[in-house]
């Protein structure tokens, strides 16, 4: 069997690697996810920022272009310059040159031009155009001829707005291998859609390599440029090479345009990265195995030794040895095992059968409140006989009063059943309420409006409506010093039972309805003494619950208003 000792060491290191494993595996992974996540950020903000001025030079050649669409002297070139030509070659070489002049102060004037090599305004079959151009041909007759034989002329001319198929040869300098992005737009007259000659703009891939100096990555890290139809290219040695775009990506798509800057990021880095934070959780784990050995040096210091005493305190006691032995009393946990256990044990039971019989006790309580210090049975008795001879000697009203009071003492007496019916709740509260009204000489009257009749079955606490009824007379009306009247009102909300209970007299300040909840309040009334409207609400909560129990509205001068909230509970 292994010893507590042995089971100790087991658990201390079992626990300290576990701890150390966990820590490394979450930490690893979450080291990982951050690098990698902080990398594809740095990278998306780098190819971003790249975007943008590729965009924001685009937009400017683009701009260019448009103008060039809508150019007066542009459609008069086009719509005139066939006819000029058959008539005059002088005029039509003075239209060429006014026009060409007039394009290349447009070219001149554009903040990008040096990034236009070529541009060329020539009508539809290209016999008649007008080109300017960073570098020269040796000829250029049949410059508009080679554009619109080019591939992709008919597809960017057609088509609906600018589209970019990406990097290509110039097709009038194909000597040269100069790739450029080219741009053809139909020029229309402003007076309808015929197409009367066309735009035609080399962007050179200056473009886009002039702003890779300003672009902050590592040597390692590939960068791509993806185009309609998905041709991308390649950034290498400030070139572009066609190619297929790798997995891995991190891409930022220019705004309105077909055209993404992505970046494939550092593999390197990542690497070098991973290595400091992968020496960082070494260093973690070897401190928290460092310090589970401190822990198990701690622990068997100070467990051994007690552990050992024990050990031979249980072998005396096999032996036959019942004294008591001072010497493993010690002033910690193990020390109190010997002498504590009973003693708690006796303790706790003791504890348990004292709370469970305040509880009893309390309860009790709180259904003997409406006891009173006299003989219930004994008055009731008595006041029968006061009736029939108030019966005999026609004094009605005596008989009225002690036919009411009887019948309180006999539900006073009923304390066992502290539940019954709002029946006849109200059938005590209309004898309560016979007495006080004949003791204020008929001046308080008392009304119902019942919502349905169901309702009436429902449980609800004896003698709940009466304090509040008593209270509304003691401390409502009667210090107006007239008439009054208490109304109330039992309907049903949300599947609840609610009573108001209102008078119109001399109502409250918010003073005195935290009086009126108060631990402290009782009943003026010296029979129901030890029965307020506190008591009431404290009987609700303790026979329903929590969520249910009493509240008031009140306005000083007008009245006050006592709501009931109760369950729909019947027997």
């Amino acid at each position: 069997m292994k010893s507590l000792r042995s089971r100790i060491i087991i658990i201390i290191v079992s626990f300290s690697l576990l701890i150390a494993l966990t820590v490394a595996f979450l930490s690893f992974n979450i080291s990982m996810r951050y690098l990698t996540e902080s990398q594809r950020q740095s990278s998306y903000i780098n190819v971003q920022l790249l975007g943008n001025e590729v965009d924001s030079e685009l937009n400017t050649i683009l701009s260019f272009c448009n103008r060039l669409e809508l150019d007066s002297a542009v459609e008069n070139y086009l719509t005139n310059v066939p006819a000029v030509r058959n008539e005059s070659i002088t005029a039509y070489h003075r239209l060429s040159m006014d026009v060409w002049n007039h394009l290349n102060d447009e070219y001149r004037l554009n903040p990008s031009h040096d990034l236009i090599s070529r541009f060329m305004v020539a009508t539809p079959d290209g016999e008649d155009f007008l080109h300017i151009a960073i570098v020269q041909n040796n000829t250029t007759v049949e410059l508009a001829d080679s554009v619109i034989s080019a591939p992709f002329f008919k597809e960017l001319l057609y088509s609906e707005d600018y589209r970019y198929t990406g990097f290509t040869t110039s097709p009038v300098n194909n000597r040269e291998n100069i790739r450029i992005m080219p741009i053809v737009r139909p020029v229309r007259r402003f007076t309808s859609p015929d197409i009367i000659g066309f735009i035609y703009v080399e962007v050179s891939d200056e473009l886009i390599l002039r702003h890779l100096n300003n672009l902050n990555l590592p040597a390692d890290s590939e960068l791509y440029f993806t185009f309609e139809d998905g041709n991308s290219f390649r950034c290498v040695d400030r070139s572009l090479e066609k190619t297929d775009l790798p997995k891995g990506l991190v891409t930022y798509t220019l705004p309105g345009k077909n055209i993404s800057v992505s970046v494939l990021p550092s593999g390197s880095e990542l690497r070098n990265r991973t290595v400091f934070y992968l020496l960082i959780i070494v260093a973690v784990i070897m401190f928290i195995i460092l310090t589970g050995a401190v822990i198990y040096i701690l622990l068997k210091k100070i467990i051994n030794d007690p552990v050992d005493a024990l050990i031979l305190k249980l072998k005396k006691v096999g032996n036959g040895d019942f004294s008591r032995d001072p010497a493993i009393e010690w002033d910690n946990e193990l020390g109190e095992i010997g002498r504590g256990i009973n003693s708690l044990s006796y303790n706790v039971d003791a504890l348990f059968q004292a709370k469970l019989k305040d509880e009893r006790e309390r309860q009790a309580l709180e259904y003997r409140i409406l006891q009173s210090q006299i003989n219930p049975h004994f008055m009731y008795n008595t006041l029968n006989t006061i009736k029939w001879m108030a019966s005999i000697q026609g004094a009605d009203g005596i008989a009225d009063m002690s036919t009411a009071l009887s019948r309180l003492l006999k539900n006073v007496s009923k304390v066992a059943d502290p539940l019954i019916p709002l029946k006849d709740e109200i059938a005590l509260l209309n004898d309560y309420f016979t007495i006080m009204k004949y003791r204020y000489g008929g001046t308080i009257e008392l009304s119902y409006e019942i919502e349905d009749d169901d309702l009436m079955t429902c449980l609800v606490n004896r003698f709940s409506l009466q304090p509040v009824v008593e209270n509304a007379i003691f401390h409502g009306i009667e210090p107006r010093g007239s008439a009054g009247s208490i109304d109330i009102c039992v309907y049903s909300k949300d599947e609840r039972l609610c009573i108001d209970v209102s008078d119109n007299g001399v109502g409250m300040d918010e003073e005195a309805i935290e009086r009126l909840f108060s631990a402290d309040e009782t009943s003026s009334n010296d029979f129901f003494k030890e029965v307020g409207v506190a008591n009431v609400n404290s009987r609700i909560k303790f026979s329903f619950g929590e969520e249910y129990g009493l509240s008031a509205e009140s306005v000083p001068g007008e009245g006050t208003t006592i709501h009931y909230i109760l369950p729909i509970k019947r027997k």
